[in-house]
């Protein structure tokens, strides 16, 4: 009677000592062969939520807890030989990893944790579900990061080539005074899509190791604009294309210059890529917000969607070469000055990239 007695205490004491602990634990006992659950804790209840009436048994959890067929054989199939492990091992606990689905029907991870006491089996679930998907989000960042990089040194190496050979062209025929006008002007080209990634690449770096500063001052927005066009001049005149700048509506704002800059430059040279020859591109600062308009190529709404992570490219109409990564590099810059980067577009009809800050 005493050792009942003992007992009954014990699993009393046990009881609220689970439901002191911060983790959720199942407290399980083998009654007539049957692994029955008898107590559930407080913090169980709170974030996995099953009651004792759903989970009496172990079969019962498993059921609930992992609702796939095969992924359930798989976590039976994993604690089995983690048992025997322990066992070969003179282990007095086993602990095995897995996504369960609560009550509410998300998932989480937990690594979960048993132990034996006599005949009583307590189960603890300590909470990996930050840490494995900050895992997987670091993974998802360095496949993109690795993807980005290799497509980048493929599109430089083609206009470093073209450079050089046309470099060589001018250096080693004999040509007219024409043809090493149009050679000079190739060479420019050339010369802006080279500068122009391997700013992007640089300034994509510093964002990504955290090291571009914000520095906020009073911009000249006419001023800015002008600049910017003038550094594409050299395109624009060999496609043909009408450039219109309209600023009178925001004659200063107050931003960081430099990544105001990259995000406009980025913007009118997508715009320019994409504009067929003798097309028009608007560049308008009115409110709060500067927007540049093409007359070009479009894109599917499929593809709109898909810009905030893709590092996909496509040629432009005159086969100009790209990465993908500036309108990635113009989406995370804008959000660094509190702007937003709305994309419309119609295929075939042109594009509005409008930041709003």
């Amino acid at each position: 009677m005493a050792a009942k007695e003992d007992l009954e205490i014990s699993r009393i004491d046990l009881h609220k000592v689970a439901d002191f602990l911060p983790y959720p634990f199942i407290i399980a006992e083998i009654i007539d062969g049957v692994h029955l659950n008898t107590h559930l804790n407080e913090k169980f209840i709170e974030e996995i939520s099953y009651t004792l009436e759903e989970i009496p048994t172990i079969e019962a959890w498993y059921e609930h807890a992992y609702p796939d067929d095969d992924y359930r054989l798989k976590v039976i199939n994993n604690w089995d030989q983690e048992e025997h492990n322990s066992r070969h091992e003179g282990k007095v606990f086993v602990k095995n990893k897995s996504h369960v689905t609560c009550k509410n029907g998300s998932k989480r991870w937990y690594e979960i944790k048993a132990t034996v006491i006599k005949n009583i089996h307590v189960v603890a679930f300590i909470d990996l579900d930050k840490e494995i998907m900050l895992q997987e989000e670091l993974k998802n960042t360095n496949r993109n990061n690795d993807r980005m990089l290799s497509i980048l040194g493929h599109d430089l190496r083609s206009p470093i080539a073209n450079l050089m050979g046309i470099s060589s062209m001018a250096v080693d025929a004999e040509i007219s005074d024409g043809e090493f006008t149009e050679v000079i002007k190739l060479i420019n080209a050339q010369s802006t899509q080279v500068l122009g990634l391997l700013d992007n690449t640089m300034n994509w770096a510093k964002l990504n190791f955290d090291t571009l500063a914000i520095t906020l001052e009073d911009i000249d927005v006419a001023a800015m604009l002008d600049a910017i066009v003038a550094t594409h001049q050299t395109i624009i005149q060999n496609k043909k294309l009408i450039v219109k700048v309209k600023s009178s509506d925001m004659k200063t704002i107050n931003s960081d210059h430099e990544i105001l800059t990259i995000i406009i430059r980025n913007l009118l040279s997508n715009a320019i890529k994409f504009t067929p020859e003798n097309g028009e591109i608007s560049i308008t600062a009115a409110g709060n917000e500067i927007s540049v308009n093409d007359t070009g190529i479009g894109m599917p709404q499929t593809m709109v969607e898909n810009l905030s992570h893709n590092y996909s490219s496509r040629k432009g109409t005159n086969n100009e070469n790209g990465t993908g990564l500036g309108l990635q590099l113009v989406i995370d810059l804008a959000r660094k000055i509190n702007g937003i980067l709305l994309i419309e577009s119609e295929e075939f009809k042109g594009t509005k990239m409008r930041l709003v800050l």
